[in-house]
């Protein structure tokens, strides 16, 4: 059940059936913990501040909603439809962890599995399309797009699993550098034919902040390596990890000089950044260049709407209510219009922190924080594979929160799940490695 949950969560339309399967794996968690001992039944292991977090910030956007939000009727529909559903996904990652003791990589093998099969889908498409055309498709998005056999698919949506896939396999990666199995359990050539397949994939999805992700989660892996590699080994480490590194690094910076939009980026800055003389971020349009070409619409609108972000942020401190809209409601208030209704700045953080303000921010860096926290204590001192996952995952979906907007719909829905999973059993490792033996 949870492995058809995370094949279809990023799918378009299948809305009604993933809410369906987390209700009954919401089923299942409720009578599994009932027929655990009493003092069993709370997760426990988990830090109690990562519970005290989501409270605070629970009763935080009530607050707003009740008190000064914007739109308090959507605030209030969206507190249930998306907050409190996220932390239902996180309640069934944890429980998971605790229901299946002798299944856990079963299930994380599973549901690596499917990030696998959209990953593998695209390699399988674009060969047979360079086949038969004689040219690799670029932003292609796979199983993720509406016509999942065309160019015009979502690549930023693939984007995101490809990132999490790669993730893993840094996590798997870097324990057996470690002298001890990962959470997948896989070997050097099957691990080597895997990553092929998640660079191949994205090449193809062409993302250019998911390219730079990459190249930052490679430099996270050999940092990891060289600093945890016993003295004895360490010479060999940096070795090999310089070797990963350079070819990591080129195939990022080969990525990147090939895309055109990173040609005019610096170009793009300072005219994006005059939000009241050059204000097609908020009328529609683009501006154009001294030359008269126009500028790309993904630098100048990524630019402009993260400055007028944070200018939302600077007018309501304390937010304009929780709300995946919460940018285009503080920019209309800002301004006095109605232009900017539906929009989100393309930045998850900006966007979350609009809503919820600083408050809510420094509450959700606190819940991040201690994932950090623990994935890099049992890593560091205990070698436990899942903290080791943990921390990747983090990592990637944190950064890519604060140039994407991530925060929401699957996408948020998946990294509370697998976050919530990985903790659970890290600390149940850990908690277990720490009792007194018989």
């Amino acid at each position: 059940m949870l492995t058809a949950v995370m094949f279809i969560w990023p799918i378009q339309q299948t809305i009604a059936l993933r809410n369906a399967l987390l209700f009954f794996a919401l089923v299942w968690v409720i009578v599994g913990l009932v027929r655990l001992p009493q003092v069993d039944r709370w997760p426990r292991e988990v830090p109690w501040v990562v519970w005290g977090v989501f409270a605070v910030l629970t009763v935080w956007m009530y607050l707003q909603a009740f008190g000064w939000a914007l739109a308090p009727d959507k605030v209030l529909t969206e507190i249930r439809a998306r907050w409190l559903l996220n932390l239902i996904v996180f309640f069934i990652g944890v429980s998971a962890a605790r229901l299946l003791p002798d299944h856990r990589q079963t299930l994380i093998r599973l549901l690596f599995a499917m990030l696998a099969v959209n990953v593998w889908f695209i390699v399988g498409v674009d060969i047979v399309h360079w086949v038969q055309h004689g040219w690799l498709m670029r932003r292609f998005g796979g199983l993720e797009g509406t016509d999942f056999l065309s160019i015009s698919g979502s690549p930023d949506k693939a984007n995101y699993l490809t990132d999490m896939y790669l993730a893993l396999l840094f996590a798997e990666v870097i324990m057996k550098r470690l002298g001890r199995a990962g959470v997948l359990g896989f070997g050097y050539p099957f691990i080597g034919v895997l990553f092929a397949g998640g660079l191949f994939s994205a090449y193809a999805e062409d993302m250019r902040n998911g390219t730079v992700l990459l190249g930052l989660m490679t430099l996270l892996s050999i940092g990891v390596l060289i600093s945890q590699s016993p003295p004895a080994r360490r010479r060999r480490e940096i070795m090999v990890a310089t070797i990963v590194g350079i070819l990591g690094i080129g195939f990022v910076s080969y990525t990147l000089v090939h895309q055109q939009r990173w040609r005019t980026l610096l170009a793009t800055v300072p005219i994006a950044l005059d939000t009241s003389h050059n204000r097609e971020w908020l009328t529609g349009g683009l501006p154009k260049f001294p030359d008269g070409q126009t500028v790309n619409v993904s630098n100048y609108q990524r630019i402009a709407w993260a400055k007028e972000g944070l200018h939302v942020i600077w007018h309501y401190p304390l937010g304009v209510g929780f709300q995946g809209q919460a940018f285009g409601y503080g920019v209309d208030a800002i301004y006095h219009t109605d232009l900017a209704r539906g929009n989100h700045s393309h930045s998850g953080i900006i966007d979350f922190t609009d809503g919820v303000g600083l408050p809510g921010l420094v509450l959700w860096l606190i819940f991040i924080g201690t994932l950090f926290r623990k994935a890099w204590t049992g890593l560091a001192y205990e070698r436990l594979a899942p903290a080791a996952a943990l921390g990747m995952v983090v990592f990637d979906y944190f950064t890519r929160s604060l140039v994407d907007s991530i925060m929401r719909d699957h996408m948020w829905q998946m990294f509370m799940f697998m976050s919530g999973f990985l903790l659970s059993w890290t600390c149940l490792l850990s908690a277990r490695g720490k009792q007194p033996a018989d």
